[in-house]
C-alpha cells in the first residue's frame, strides 16, 4: 500500500471528508515513483464520490425531504434546513404560514449571515417565498428564519428540498 493508502487507511468513508484528501495528498508530482500512491488517490477519490456524491452533484433520487419550523420567540432565528457532514441539500422551495387570524408576521429568511427574503406572513394564509434559483445548503450555511415582528409562534416556515451530496 502507497504512503497515501496508509494515512488513510485509518478512516471510512462515511467520516473521511472531502477537505481530507487535501490534507492527506497534498501536493502530487506525476512520475514514475507516485504511480501506485495516484492510483490509490483515485480508488480512493472514486469511492467516496460514488457514497457521497452518487449523481456527480445533481440531485440524488429518493432523498427529498420536507422541512418544517415554528419559531419559538421574536428575533431568534431556528435552523430551517441543516446539512450534516457531507451532505449537500437543495432547497426548491420555502413557504411560511401564519395560524393566527389577528395580524401579519413579519419574518426573515437567512442563509449563514446573508439575508435570502424578508417578508409579511398574512393571517389565516400560507404564502410562497420566491426564490429566483434553488439554494444549496451546506454544512456551515444553515438555511433560518426569524419572526422580527408578531406572534412568532403563528409562524411556521416550510421548504421542499433534496440531498446532492450525502
Amino acid at each position: 500500500m502507497s504512503e497515501l493508502g496508509n494515512q488513510l487507511n485509518s478512516q471510512d468513508l462515511d467520516t473521511v471528508l472531502a477537505s481530507t484528501f487535501n490534507t492527506v495528498g497534498g501536493r502530487v508530482f506525476p512520475d514514475l515513483r507516485s504511480e501506485t500512491g495516484l492510483l490509490d488517490f483515485i480508488a480512493v477519490v472514486n469511492a467516496w464520490r460514488a457514497t457521497h456524491a452518487q449523481a456527480y452533484g445533481a440531485v440524488i433520487s429518493d432523498t427529498g425531504t420536507a422541512y418544517s419550523v415554528s419559531p419559538s420567540s421574536t428575533d431568534s432565528p431556528v435552523d430551517l434546513v441543516a446539512a450534516q457532514n457531507n451532505e449537500v441539500i437543495v432547497v426548491n422551495a420555502i413557504s411560511v404560514t401564519n395560524a393566527g387570524g389577528a395580524a401579519p408576521i413579519t419574518y426573515q429568511l437567512k442563509l449563514g449571515d446573508t439575508i435570502l427574503a424578508v417578508g409579511d406572513a398574512v393571517p389565516a394564509d400560507s404564502t410562497a417565498v420566491a426564490l429566483q434559483y434553488a439554494i444549496s445548503v451546506s454544512k456551515g450555511q444553515t438555511l433560518t428564519v426569524t419572526a422580527t415582528s408578531g406572534t412568532a409562534t403563528d409562524l411556521t416556515a416550510h421548504a421542499s428540498g433534496v440531498k446532492s451530496c450525502q
